[in-house]
């Protein structure tokens, strides 16, 4: 049990009991005996950050190639080097990665990478949630297929998926994947319960070349295989036409926005205040280390805020509030958790942030200076499912985690 003592909560002081991984009670003036105390004076407590599309295998290939564009990003630049990676090479970088989103107040990443087995041991053994998603990758080849579907079945079969790191499937693009390809990982999805991820829209380029090749919008294109849904949250989601909005509105699908990686790749700007009015479920991630260039959640929420505005043309589109929520509830939600809210019988996933910080003072509006001012020095603990990730800004081994990744870093600098 924890107890967290004298902490800022919805503009009052109040003690919250964490017990079996739950809020059990949020009241001032408890006592309880054998809890771990947590001084909570001159903190607030908050949701934790839920991260909705990331490449955490990829932290090692940080600022190695920047300022390209996204094709000849991938192609001369990422795909070369990730052929080199191995299991072990993953597993190290991954924890990397684990260890900067906590540092940044996130207990979740939805993953979609390679040697997935290795991001579920990573995730566990630093305490995070995850749903981790294999990538279906087979750039049309046919012989490539098979050795795909092969490793799907193999990833399937493996007996690691819990309640807090679960599996799941990705389909890459529809640039990259064969249709074959993509209705055999929407069948195994559906047959295994699995959240399905995917990258779509997310340039000009990928939906002019879809509307050549398929006569449709990469929306419609996957549509038509079966692969929208409740449980497919599609990243990106850019360039969408009318029909593509409705589409995704009626069907429920979550849509994630990745605004840095967005901007850095010159990719567009994402229309959320249009789609917030169809009714779309919107949730927001960070992308990888090697398109971002980090995987801070606060500076996602500052950028989608901004992006909103200046798309729309409106000072009001992407209010603090609404971005706070894509943050933290509506990403939990997204995949099933109980979580992103302070409240009893929640989930306990949250953060301890410092009003001390010169960030967050003067504070008339705490949800405001998150998304507009604060940075990751503003964040003092991380609790995920009742455990302490991090306290007084320290995570126990980020010292080895940090020297582990700059030896690996070695071997890609050339």
């Amino acid at each position: 049990m924890l107890l967290i003592k004298n902490v800022l909560h919805q503009n009052r002081i109040t003690d919250i009991l964490i017990n079996d991984g739950r809020f059990a009670k949020i009241a001032p003036g408890q006592s309880v005996a054998g809890a771990r105390i947590v001084d909570g004076r001159d903190k607030a407590v908050l949701p934790a950050f839920y991260n909705l599309h990331s490449h955490a295998g990829m932290s090692v290939f940080r600022g190695l190639s920047d300022d390209k564009e996204l094709f000849a990003w991938l192609n001369q630049d990422i795909w070369p080097r990730e052929a080199k990676l191995t299991p072990e090479m993953i597993y190290l970088a991954t924890r990397f990665s684990i260890l900067e989103m906590i540092k940044t107040g996130t207990v979740f990443f939805l993953d979609m990478y390679f040697e997935q087995q290795e991001i579920l041991k990573a995730a566990r053994q630093m305490g995070v949630r995850t749903v981790s998603a294999l990538t279906g990758l087979d750039l049309f080849d046919a012989a490539k297929t098979k050795t795909e579907i092969e490793k799907i079945e193999k990833y399937i079969a493996c007996g690691e998926h819990d309640e807090q790191c679960l599996k799941g499937l990705m389909i890459h693009a529809v640039y990259s994947v064969s249709e074959e390809l993509i209705r055999y990982i929407v069948k195994r999805a559906e047959e295994n319960g699995y959240y399905l991820t995917l990258h779509a829209s997310e340039t000009a380029k990928e939906v002019e070349d879809c509307l050549k090749t398929h006569g449709c919008t990469p929306i419609e294109y996957l549509d038509r295989l079966g692969a929208l849904g409740p449980k497919t949250i599609v990243a990106h989601a850019v360039h969408l036409t009318d029909s593509d909005i409705a589409l995704l509105a009626r069907k429920k699908v979550p849509l994630c926005t990745n605004p840095v990686s967005n901007y850095k790749l010159a990719s567009g700007l994402f229309m959320l205040q249009k789609l917030q009015k169809a009714g779309c479920v919107l949730t927001l991630g960070t992308d990888s280390m090697a398109s971002n260039n980090n995987l801070s959640m606060l500076e996602e929420m500052k950028l989608c805020a901004l992006s909103a505005k200046i798309q729309s043309g409106d000072a009001t589109a992407g209010n603090a509030e609404d971005v706070f929520k894509m943050a933290t509830v509506n990403g939990a939600r997204a995949v099933g958790l109980d979580a992103g809210e302070i409240a009893e019988g929640k989930l306990a996933d949250c953060i301890l942030v410092d009003l001390n910080s010169h960030f967050l003072v003067p504070n008339y509006n705490l949800i405001s200076n998150m998304v507009y001012s604060a940075d990751s020095s503003c964040i003092d603990t991380v609790i995920c499912n009742g455990r302490i990730l991090m306290q007084n800004r320290h995570v126990d081994g980020e010292e080895e985690i940090i020297a582990e990744i700059k030896k690996l870093s070695e071997f890609f600098r050339n």
